[in-house]
C-alpha cells in the first residue's frame, strides 16, 4: 500500500522515545463480521459479507498523552446499497493505517488529538474484475485536529481540522479518450484527483449534541463543462471543479424506564461549479447542456429505539427516512431522455434486530432490514432508482 512505509516509520518515531519511559501498553483487537442475504426487486438475490478487521496498540504514556496506533482491513461485499451511483453487485476492499494521538490538558480542560491517516480503496464492480484495476480505485493520505474544550459537567465544545489528499491511479475519462483518439490519454487521466480540506464544529449540552462540517474537494485537474464548444472541440472551461459540502446534524439521547432512544437529524447542502452536457445516441455531440447538475440538499432522519430485554438481551427497532433533491438536474425517462422537473430520491430503511452479549468483549446480533427507494428517475439501466430490498442475517462482534 502506498505510503505505507512513511506511516510505519512516522510510527517508530513518535514512539521511539516511549522505550525510556514509564509506559503501559495494550494490544487492541477488533472484528466485525456481517454474513446474510440479500434480496431486491432491481435484480438478483446475493449472499453477503461484510468484514472489518482492526488491529492496534495503545500506549498510555502518563495520565495526559496516549498513543493509538491501529490498522483496519475491511472488506464490503455484494449488497442493498444506500448511496447513489452505487451497484448492488459493488465490492470494496480497504486498507487503513492511523496514528493517533491524545494530549489531555486538565488545567484548561482541553483535550487535544491529532491523527494521521494513509488509505487504499480497490473496488470491482465485476465479479471477473481483477483486485487493483477499479476504476474508482484511490489512495488517501493526510492529517487531522481536533481541539476540544470542557466548559463545565454539561457543556462542551470542540473544533477541528483535517487535510487528504486522493489520487485515482486507474480513473480515466472514457469519452476523452475515445475524443481524442489515444493521442493524448494523459489529458483523460488523473480527473477525480482531490485535495480535501474539512472544518468541523460542534458543541454538546448534556445529552444533546449539535454539530458542523464543512468540505471542500478542490479537484486538480478536472475542469468545468460549459455550454459551448471552445476551439480545441471540448466543452471544458480552464476553471477546474470544485465542490463545497455543508453538513449540519442534531443528535439527542433519551432514555425512559430502560428504553434507549437515540435520534438524529442531518441536513446537508452540496455547492458544486461542475455542470453536465448530456449525450446521447451514437454522435459524439451533446444535446442538452445543464447548469449545477449536481447541487443537491439532503435531509436525513434516523430513530434508533432499543428494549432491554434481560442482562444479556436486547431489542432494537431503527427506522431512518432520507430525502434527497437536486436543485436543478431534471430526471430521465427509460429512455434516457430528461423530462420536466428536478431529480428527488426517496430511501426509508427499517431494521429490527435481536442483540445477544454473553460477555463484556462479544455481541452477537440477529438482524431484518427493509430497505424502499422511490425517484423519478426512470432510466435504470445501469444503476437501480425504484426498488425494494430485504437484507436479514447475523452480526459477530469481538473487541478487545
Amino acid at each position: 500500500m502506498k505510503n505505507l512505509l512513511l506511516c510505519a516509520l512516522t510510527l517508530l518515531f513518535l514512539t521511539a522515545p516511549l522505550a525510556y519511559a514509564d509506559v503501559k501498553f495494550a494490544p487492541y483487537y477488533s472484528l466485525q463480521a456481517d454474513e446474510g442475504v440479500a434480496i431486491p426487486s432491481a435484480g438478483d438475490w446475493m449472499f453477503v459479507l461484510n468484514l472489518t478487521n482492526d488491529l492496534g496498540l495503545m500506549a498510555q504514556i502518563n495520565d495526559s498523552q496516549k498513543i493509538v496506533g491501529f490498522y483496519e482491513l475491511k472488506y464490503t461485499g455484494p449488497g442493498l446499497r444506500r448511496n447513489e451511483g452505487e451497484q448492488f453487485t459493488d465490492r470494496t476492499l480497504d486498507h487503513i493505517v492511523v496514528l493517533r494521538d491524545q494530549w489531555a490538558m486538565p488545567w484548561w480542560d482541553l483535550t487535544l488529538k491529532t491523527q494521521v491517516d494513509d488509505m487504499t480503496e480497490y473496488r470491482r464492480t465485476g465479479a471477473n474484475e481483477a483486485w487493483g484495476s477499479g476504476l474508482y480505485d484511490f489512495y488517501r493520505q493526510g492529517i487531522g485536529f481536533i481541539l476540544e474544550k470542557k466548559m463545565n459537567d454539561k457543556l462542551a465544545y470542540g473544533v477541528g481540522l483535517q487535510y487528504h489528499t486522493l489520487e485515482f491511479p486507474n480513473y480515466s475519462d472514457l469519452y476523452s479518450e475515445w475524443k481524442l483518439g489515444g493521442s493524448n490519454i494523459d489529458a483523460s487521466t488523473g480527473k477525480q484527483n482531490q485535495n480535501v480540506v474539512q472544518l468541523g464544529a460542534s458543541a454538546k449540552y448534556g445529552n444533546t449534541k449539535l454539530s458542523f462540517d464543512f468540505t471542500n474537494m478542490a479537484y486538480t485537474k478536472q475542469k468545468v463543462v460549459i455550454a459551448s464548444a471552445q476551439s480545441d472541440g471540448s466543452y471544458y472551461s480552464n476553471d477546474l471543479q470544485n465542490d463545497k459540502v455543508y453538513t449540519f446534524t442534531l443528535e439527542h439521547f433519551q432514555s425512559f424506564a430502560g428504553v434507549k432512544f437515540l435520534p438524529s437529524l442531518s441536513y446537508k447542502i452540496k455547492d458544486s461549479n461542475q455542470n453536465y452536457q448530456l449525450i446521447s445516441g451514437s454522435s459524439s455531440l451533446p444535446v442538452q447542456f445543464v447548469e449545477g447538475y449536481y447541487n443537491y440538499t439532503e435531509t436525513d432522519f434516523v430513530l434508533p429505539v432499543i428494549f432491554p430485554m434481560s442482562s444479556r438481551w436486547s431489542f432494537s427497532f431503527t427506522p431512518e427516512w432520507d430525502d434527497k433533491r437536486y436543485l436543478s438536474r431534471p430526471p430521465m425517462d427509460s429512455n434516457y431522455q430528461f423530462v420536466s422537473g428536478t431529480q428527488e430520491n426517496f430511501l426509508s430503511i427499517y431494521t429490527t434486530a435481536f442483540s445477544y452479549q454473553p460477555n463484556p468483549v462479544m455481541r452477537i446480533i440477529f438482524f431484518y432490514t427493509f430497505q424502499s427507494q422511490s425517484s423519478n428517475m426512470h432510466f435504470e439501466k445501469y444503476l437501480p432508482y425504484n426498488y425494494d430490498g430485504h437484507y436479514m442475517g447475523v452480526s459477530f462482534n469481538y473487541t478487545y
